[in-house]
């Protein structure tokens, strides 16, 4: 398989925990000249167009009037530490800004960290999203290292959340199961997902899910392997199904439409044959990576 690992999963950095709650520590670590600098807006990478960088050094911020803004620890490689912080200001030459989805397409950091890139992108999302406590609805502040939110008024403290989506490659023998969503891309066809709910096993989750949207009742479910995704913060858990039969009923608010594909015909998709129609998902989603597993 060209691809052993999904996207995302690959992130070298001990996260050090135990100096996040050390400020004096965390800013002598900001302030050497060998740290670098992640910077976001958004779901789009801060670029650098003439060398092709997204990890910047402390005298590269100040090229981007950056100084006091709040930056989050993301932990230690190589002794190098990694930084993340949200950036509003307007950029100049060489900078850019490109769409996560983008910049991972076009292979502009190798995959063994796009971990980083993921941690970084879900951790900054969820400090914009979580400005005020959902408690007494008090103004919050950054607090250990970006790994938490004060409230200033009750004194709560709130802590980065990750939402959990069952995916689910569903087989009855030879054939797999592919969904085109009511927001997917025209003729897109893809494995059926679906967020877990509260007090719900992933194996009750991933059942519930695929009668929901397909009518389809689920025997065993196995474990294949999981993908933080940060769209905004998610974490994608990779699951094989066998289905009892393949008679479908299609929920239309949630599936376009729904098909069962034959392994040979998969492979040949994932070949980059246009010849069906349809198309599956690209090489950063884990759908991918469940399908080139079955296939092989």
């Amino acid at each position: 398989m060209k691809n052993l690992y999904p996207y995302f999963t690959q992130n070298p950095l001990d996260r050090l925990d135990q100096v996040r709650r050390n400020e004096d520590e965390i800013k002598k670590l900001e302030s050497l000249n060998s740290s670098l600098f992640l910077l976001l807006v958004n779901d789009n990478v801060i670029f650098n167009k003439k060398n092709k960088k997204c990890f910047f050094t402390k005298s590269e911020l100040k090229q981007l009037n950056i100084s006091d803004e709040n930056i989050v620890l993301l932990g230690r490689h190589n002794n190098i530490n990694y930084f993340a912080l949200t950036f509003k200001n307007e950029l100049p030459e060489p900078f850019t800004k490109v769409s996560l989805r983008d910049f991972v397409d076009n292979d502009f950091l190798k995959e063994n960290k796009l971990g980083i890139l993921a941690q970084a992108t879900c951790l900054l999302n969820w400090h914009e999203s979580h400005q005020y406590c959902p408690s007494c609805g008090g103004k919050t502040v950054m607090g250990h290292a970006g790994w938490r939110r004060d409230c200033q008024v009750c004194h709560r403290q709130h802590f980065p959340k990750v939402e959990p989506v069952v995916i689910m490659n569903v087989t009855h023998g030879d054939y797999c199961l592919l969904g085109h969503g009511v927001k997917f891309k025209h003729n897109r066809y893809s494995c059926l997902a679906g967020f877990m709910e509260s007090g719900e096993s992933i194996e009750d989750a991933a059942r519930r899910e695929l009668y929901e949207e397909a009518g389809v009742i689920g025997l065993e479910v196995k474990y294949m392997m999981s993908q933080p995704w940060p769209f905004p913060s998610t974490l994608m858990i990779g699951l094989h199904i066998e289905a009892q039969d393949k008679k479908l009923t299609i929920d239309t608010h949630e599936l376009n439409d729904a098909k069962w594909v034959h392994k040979d015909d998969i492979k040949a998709l994932l070949k980059g044959d246009e010849s069906f129609g349809f198309s599956l998902p690209n090489k950063i989603a884990i759908a991918r990576n469940l399908l080139e597993i079955w296939v092989n």
